[in-house]
C-alpha cells in the first residue's frame, strides 16, 4: 500500500453529497473488500494469542467475536483482543472507549429498533443484524452537539 488516510470506526466526514476529501478509496466497516482480514484478528490469530497468553480460546469468542464478513467469518474486536491478552482477563473493554452518554442519543432514536436489540444483549442474548451501510454525520446528534 502506497497511501492510507485512515479514520478508525467512522468513514471521512461528508459534506452535503460529496466529501471534502474525494480523491480516496472509502472501505468501511460494512464493505471492508479485500481488508476483511486487517480489520480485527482473525480466528487463527486469537487461538495462537489465547495459548501464548493462557487464556481459553472459547471464553474469547464468547467475548470478542463480533464481526462476521464474506470471506472471514469470525473477526473478533482489535482492541477488546489486545486488552485482553495485555490484562490476562475477559472484560468489555471495548465500552471503556466512549460514554454512554454519547450512545445514548443512538438509543433514544431507536433506529431499527435498536433500544430493544439493546435490551436483548444486555439479557445475555445474542442479536443477528446485516448491516448494508454505516454513516454518522452532525445531522443525527442533538442540536447543539458538534461533531
Amino acid at each position: 500500500m502506497a497511501l492510507a488516510y485512515m479514520t478508525g470506526i467512522l468513514p471521512v466526514k461528508k459534506y452535503g453529497q460529496h466529501s471534502a476529501l474525494n480523491m480516496f478509496w472509502e472501505y468501511s466497516m460494512t464493505d471492508q473488500g479485500v481488508f476483511e482480514k486487517y480489520t480485527g484478528f482473525t480466528e487463527t490469530e486469537v487461538k495462537d494469542l489465547c495459548q501464548r497468553y493462557g487464556l481459553d480460546f472459547a471464553e474469547a469468542g464468547n467475548w470478542y467475536d463480533g464481526y462476521q464478513f464474506m470471506e472471514y467469518q469470525h473477526i473478533y474486536n482489535p482492541k477488546s483482543v489486545v486488552e485482553a491478552m495485555h490484562r490476562r482477563n475477559f472484560s468489555n473493554y471495548w465500552t471503556s472507549t466512549e460514554t454512554y452518554e454519547a450512545l445514548k442519543v443512538y438509543m433514544d432514536m431507536d433506529y431499527d429498533g435498536l433500544r430493544s436489540a439493546i435490551v436483548t444483549m444486555l439479557g445475555g442474548e445474542r442479536v443477528k443484524e446485516k448491516l448494508r451501510a454505516f454513516r454518522m454525520t452532525c445531522v443525527h446528534l442533538r442540536p447543539g452537539m458538534t461533531c
